[in-house]
This record gives C-alpha cells, structure tokens and sequence, in this order.
C-alpha cells in the first residue's frame, strides 16, 4: 500500500511540474497561449491569476476555459470558471473555481477575492481558497489558504505586478501531510504600441527552479490577436489566437512540449 501511494504522489507530482503548477496561476486561454505570464494580465480571469488585477477589470464579467493535457488517454484536464463583480468605488469582488486532474488524482479550488485600487495605477487584491484534493487510493483532504496581489502601472504602457499563493505553506489534508505549492510570481508587461503587448514572468516555487515564462500579443485587425510564448523547465512553447465579437472574447491555446506532446485549450469570456 505505502509503495502504491508514493508511485501515485510521483505521477502526480510530475504532472502538476509539467504543467507550471496549472490551476493556481495560469487561468485563461489567453494566458496559456503567452506562456502562462498572467500575474500583470488585466481580464476577468485575474481572479484566478492575480486578484489585484481585477480592480482594473470593468463590467460584470464571467469566463470558462479548459485544456487537455497532452491529449492524454482518459483526460487529465484543467477547467477554470471565473467571475467579477464591480462595485464603483468601493473595489471589485471576484469568484474562480478550478478543477485538475483525472481519476486517479485531482484538485479542486474555490476562491473569493477582492481587489481594489489604492491609487489611480495601484491596486490590491486578496483571494480566500478552498482546495481539495483526492487519490484513488490514499483518499481526500481538504485545506484553506490564501493568495494576496499587487500591481501597479507606473507609466500608461508599463505594468508591473506580483502575487503570492499559499504563503502560509497548508498542507493538502491527506494522510501523509504533504504541502500544497507555496508560489510567488513576478512579472512585468510593456505595450510598445497599441497593436503590441509584451509580458515577462518569473516564477519561484519552495521545491522547484525559478522558471522564466514570457508572451506577446499582436493585435492584428480589429477582432483578431495573435499570440505566442515560451515556458522554461520544463522547456514548452506556446500559441494561440483571440477573437474578440462585440462584448464575447474567444480564445483558443496550444502548448507544446517536447517529449509529451500538445495541451490544446480552448476560453471564452462575456462582459453583461
């Protein structure tokens, strides 16, 4: 039984490593297909990515993406809802919820954050997490934790922002105490013009290397964008395209890797 639980810990651990720590920072077609560099991305899906963010989202706004994960017989796949709720000066609330794994091993995560801006380029965001996780074979836990943001946006064309989830180091419940992933993310985005966008990111976890996450964005008519990035450790390039109709955004992402193949994923979201 113990050599069956720590074979099972193993695969899940590679997948959640091969897959940038997926659900806890990397929400959103758009995100994916720049290399997961979401924390200075400024959409509905901050609330999964970076809370702070959302105080500069305007409108309720709702939005679902998924991947599937190297195409994987049997669907290892990550699925994000997410939610925000203006309330004129006093901040905006936001809602995620995410689901990731497959039978054998998966997380879900509710989240309920609030943003709100301490200065005209400055903003802070708190998100409240439930995450529970569950094995075939060692059973299920459940933990509480939290994510905190900043962004800040010192010129009109730079945006600087930060985030931090699970600080506090909770552990996933299970019978074996393991922790659930402490991770800081840092990164900085530059428009040069208004066609262009430009996002870079670094993301430390306590176990794992710093890893370099980048993205661009080409706005190339007026209802189409496309996209393109790199992830390091492990090595992954990504792609992808936007279109946007009116009020609806619809995203598709392609994430290559070399020795494990593709992770196609597919967004939409809708301001009301």
């Amino acid at each position: 039984m113990k050599r069956i639980q720590i074979l099972l810990w193993i695969l899940c651990l590679v997948q959640l490593t091969a897959t940038a720590q997926t659900g806890y920072s990397d929400a959103g077609s758009r995100a994916n297909s720049m290399g997961n560099a979401s924390v200075t991305l400024q959409d509905v899906y901050s609330a999964q990515n970076n809370p702070a963010a959302l105080a500069f989202v305007e409108g309720i706004t709702a939005g679902l993406s998924i991947q599937n994960y190297f195409l994987v017989e049997g669907g290892i796949a990550a699925h994000h809802g997410v939610f925000s709720l203006p309330f004129k000066k006093q901040g905006v609330f936001g809602a995620s919820i995410n689901y990731f794994g497959d039978n054998t091993f998966n997380q879900t995560q509710i989240g309920i954050g609030y943003a709100r801006k301490l200065a005209e380029n400055v903003s802070l965001g708190l998100q409240l997490d439930y995450v529970g996780t569950k094995t075939i074979e060692v059973g299920s836990g459940s933990a509480f934790t939290f994510d905190i943001g900043i962004l800040y946006k010192p010129t009109k064309n730079l945006t600087i922002g930060a985030k931090a989830f699970n600080p506090i180091r909770a552990k996933t419940g299970l019978v074996y105490e393991e922790e659930l992933p402490a991770i800081i993310n840092v990164g900085i985005a530059y428009q040069p013009s208004i066609k262009i966008f430009i996002c870079l990111e670094a993301e430390q976890t306590i176990q794992d290397d710093l890893r370099a996450k980048g993205g661009i964005e080409y706005h190339i008519a007026e209802q189409l964008y496309l996209r393109g990035g790199y992830i390091s450790n492990p090595s992954m390039f990504t792609t992808g395209l936007g279109v946007k109709i009116k009020e609806l955004k619809l995203d598709l992402s392609a994430q290559f890797h070399q020795q494990l193949g593709l992770t196609p994923g597919f967004g939409l979201s809708y301001k009301f």
